[in-house]
């Protein structure tokens, strides 16, 4: 193409070469990107969990291009064999699920269309999102009364509930986020023990770190102490108070008496936020829901996407109380002054940090479609029973001891010998690494140095259960010098 300015011929406007061929053949690279997902998934099976990477120097970008093609083929020859296999159903650390074909193929549409998920009402991502939302409450059997926005994960989810909660404190003292937090009285912030995720929050919000007050724990465990809950209510009256109840600890998997500090709540009138980011799939069973009787008397409840509901990475839902969304609208409104109230024609880029927001909502969407709730309700109630398994194996072994008995999906245990010191465990955790059956992590649990584990993946069977018990076991006697 060529262009004439005051009856001069320009240069012809033409575009780069390599952008110009990946044009022509965008099939046939998504093609490879199938193919590069075959080699991935045998790769999953059988090699280690989480490879050490030694350092490259970086990579210069050349003036000249390779094309997508060359860039892929780059990446998967000299850094693919560094990749977490984190995905499949012999990785227990952390806290990670493992992203279903369904999901997979929501997130791979999500990259397809690359909608700007605004969430206006008038637009198919708007609809796709209140359908994701509203299942998710109907499999976890929440209250119609919680309304829910995507966020990029548990991080930013709990940090959005507690900036409502911050503006819920704002308001007993005429104040909003209008006014910023400087002569804000800060509110009474309570909890037996936080993720640190609550702690950035916190900071983000210019609330502190050192606002939370930890009232105490059960002793021997990880959930909050009810009777030493009440004594801080009690010195608190008169005051905004934020309870913080966790629901599925990532280093022990314990789980506070929401049933109880929902009733302090009715006694108290304290704001209640329940980080269900690590057990909220618990919720869908029967024989476990009954953890969570109390959650309807909730003000904000976190949910990981990438957890355990098995979602692509960069996905959390903020479920609020309907009544406090105009709150959460405060906060978030993308305006220079907020002036105006929240109605629920209002784009969801009000309601959380992004303007720009991913279609992040199809992932669920297509998971939610896919499984229904017996399918969730059966991944749950396996990975329960996969985590008792493993704890048996690891007990039954003599090598280990277990630090509590299983309530959900997740504990913590140590080798079986006293004064177990810090370094001890990092080199088991290393021998483990090394030996890539699986990946743990270390953790201190009221003081001892622990490794966990969480059973958060929808594909881990009986036989990884067993193989990676045996690997754990093998790099524990040799941990105790055993033979």
């Amino acid at each position: 193409m060529s262009i004439e300015i005051g009856g001069s011929r320009e240069k012809e406007i033409t575009m780069n070469k390599r952008m110009a061929e990946d044009r022509q053949n965008q099939l046939d690279i998504l093609k490879d990107v199938v193919k590069e997902a075959e080699r991935f998934f045998e790769q999953r099976e059988t090699a280690k969990a989480l490879p050490i990477w030694e350092r490259k120097p970086i990579r210069r970008i050349g003036e000249e291009g390779l094309g997508a093609k060359g860039a892929m083929d780059l990446f998967v020859k000299e850094y693919s064999e560094g990749l977490g296999l984190n995905s499949g159903s012999r990785f227990y650390g952390y806290v990670i699920g493992g992203v279903t074909p369904a999901a997979l193929a929501g997130d791979w549409l999500t990259s397809l269309y690359d909608q700007n998920a605004f969430g206006e009402i008038d637009c198919m991502d708007r609809q796709i999102e209140d359908e994701a939302i509203e299942g998710l409450k109907d499999l976890l059997g929440l209250p119609e009364d919680f309304a829910g926005v995507f966020t990029s994960g548990a991080t930013m989810a709990t940090t959005n509930a507690l900036a409502c909660a911050r503006e819920w404190a704002a308001m007993k003292q005429g104040k909003s986020a209008n006014d910023g937090v400087y002569g804000l009285e800060r509110p009474v912030i309570l909890s037996a023990f936080s993720h640190a995720s609550i702690y950035k929050g916190l900071s983000v919000l210019g609330l502190g770190r050192n606002s939370i007050t930890e009232y105490g724990k059960m002793p021997g465990r990880d959930c909050g102490d009810m009777a030493r809950l009440e004594e801080e209510l009690k010195k608190a009256e008169g005051k905004a108070v934020i309870v913080i109840a966790n629901m599925g600890t990532a280093n022990s998997g314990d789980m506070d008496d929401l049933k109880t500090t929902a009733a302090l709540k009715e006694k108290y009138g304290f704001w209640l936020h329940v980080d269900a980011a690590v057990g909220s799939l618990a919720m869908c069973t029967p024989k476990y829901s009954y953890l969570y009787e109390g959650v309807d008397k909730a003000d904000s409840v976190t949910v990981d996407g990438h957890k355990w509901l098995n979602l692509n990475y960069d996905s959390a839902i903020v479920l609020i109380r309907k009544q406090y969304r105009e709150m959460q609208y405060r906060t978030y409104a993308q305006e220079t002054n907020v002036t105006g109230g929240y109605d629920d024609s209002l784009p969801f880029e009000h309601l959380g940090n992004e303007g720009s927001r991913r279609f992040r909502a199809l992932a669920l969407w297509m998971a939610l479609m896919a499984y229904g709730k017996e399918g969730f309700r059966e991944m749950a109630e396996r990975d329960c029973a996969l985590a008792e398994r493993f704890a048996e194996k690891l007990e039954a072994s003599g090598v280990y001891k277990v630090h509590k008995p299983v309530l959900i999906n997740g504990f913590a245990f140590t080798l079986n010998k006293e004064d177990v010191t810090p370094a001890e465990i990092a080199k088991l955790a290393m021998l483990i690494r090394e030996e890539g059956t699986t990946f743990l992590n270390t953790a201190g649990v009221n003081g001892v140095p622990h490794l966990r584990c969480s059973f958060s993946n929808w594909s881990i069977e009986e036989a990884d259960v067993d193989k990676v018990a045996d690997a754990v076991i093998e790099c524990g006697k040799k941990a105790l010098c055993l033979k």
